[in-house]
Parts: C-alpha cells; structure tokens; sequence
C-alpha cells in the first residue's frame, strides 16, 4: 500500500509539473517564410532558405559581406514566447555554417529592443534595446551546424537600461508598471572583423522558460509528501 501511494504521489506531482510549467518554446521556425526578418545594418541580406534547417524544411540565411561589422537580421514582429515574459532565461538557436569563417573573429548574440508602456514617457517609445550575448564565437568553428546559448540573466550591452538587469526585470506584459518595457523588436546579431565575408543559417529559435509559481508549489509539495512517508516507513 505504502509503495502504491508513493508512486501515485510521484505520478500525480510530475503531471502537475508537466500541466503547468513550460519548459521550451519554439518562437521562430522560418517555415516558408522569413518570419518577419530583415536585414538590420548595411552589408547584409537576409532571405528563407532551407540549408540548416533543423525544425521542419526552411531556415534563415543571413550573408554578410567583408566590409560589415557589426549587422544582424532584426524581426519587428516579437513572437510569443519571448513577448510575454516573465520566466524566460534563455535563447536558444541553431546556426549552420557552410564553410568555416577565415576572418579573424566573428561572435553571435541576440539584441531585444522594447518600448515603453503605452501612455508613459512618450519621448522614449521607440530605440530602446538590451543586448544579451555570451558571444558565443563562430571564428575557428568547422563547417556544421551548432546550437547557440544566450544566458538572458544579465545584458551585457545595456544601451538603455540600469547595468546588470535580466531580461524578466526589464520586460514585462502591458499593465506590468510604468518602468516595465514591452519587448517590440528581436535581432541576431554578428560582430566580426572586417576582413572576410560570413554566410551562415538560423533555424528554430526558442526560449527556455522557469517553471510557474504553481508547478514549483506543486513540486515542493510533492517533495515534503514523499519525505514524510519515508520516515514513517
């Protein structure tokens, strides 16, 4: 009896966890389109393609010419995962490289770019923007294709918010507060040198989000249950 309850108590706690908590969520798949991304910064194009494709058959390819160094594909369309925030943490995405990069760096990163709260500080309604980057470097990579992670616990090019602010303490939902920003704009963007242009692919980006309140309840709950009955078996 014991045993049967102790494992009815397991089943019922990981199906609340898994009715509740949302633990990925794919925001773009460029499935027949771009997705609402173009080119961001001279010196690069940004068109649907299919080479890298790792969810489904369409990707993003994004050529950059030698001279730029510092473009992305910017998307002004704000998908639903990463525009009902709080609880995400993390981007991640997959990048395909045909050919290694023979520059001499070249480093990957998401910018979200946000506007004020309707009817608040009219004058800073558009522009805002928060870099998140771990910088993760596609310079030295083999061909292939990699899974890029950006942490969004801390920006680390903050153009228009406090220093060290996460992606949950500056963005939020309409009605958050008046200081809350409204994510409006979402880019990937590259940093290289200047001397070697860089085709690369993106496919199925998504974010990670933190369990709600209500699985975490739900799961400490679960865990006081099973330790009481291990101590009175």
């Amino acid at each position: 009896m014991m045993r049967s309850t102790f494992f009815g108590l397991l089943a019922a706690t990981a199906m609340a966890c898994n009715g509740n908590a949302a633990h990925a969520a794919l925001a773009y798949s460029f499935e027949g389109s771009t997705d609402g991304f173009g080119p961001n910064g001279g010196g690069v194009t940004v068109t649907g393609d299919t080479i890298g494709a790792t969810n489904g058959t369409g990707s993003l390819k994004v050529a950059v010419v030698g001279g730029a160094t510092f473009v992305g594909a910017l998307s002004g369309t704000v998908a639903a995962p990463i525009n009902d925030p709080p609880g995400v943490t993390t981007i991640y995405f997959d990048v395909t490289l045909p050919t290694a990069y023979a520059g001499a760096f070249a480093d990957i990163g998401v910018t979200i770019f946000g506007a004020s709260q309707p009817d608040h500080l009219p004058s800073q309604l558009f522009g805002l923007q928060a870099q998140f980057a771990d910088y993760e470097s596609l310079g030295g990579k083999a061909a292939g294709t990699y899974t890029v992670q950006i942490d969004l616990a801390s920006a680390t090019n903050q153009v228009d918010f406090s220093t060290g602010q996460s992606f949950n303490q500056i963005f939020g939902q309409v009605g958050d507060g008046p200081n809350v920003q409204i994510p409006t704009g979402f880019q990937i963007f590259v940093s290289k040198s200047n001397d070697a242009p860089l085709t690369f692919y993106i496919d199925n980006i998504r974010t990670n989000l933190v369990p709600e309140p209500a699985s975490v309840a739900m799961l400490s709950l679960g865990g006081v249950a099973l330790l009481a009955m291990r101590r009175k078996s």
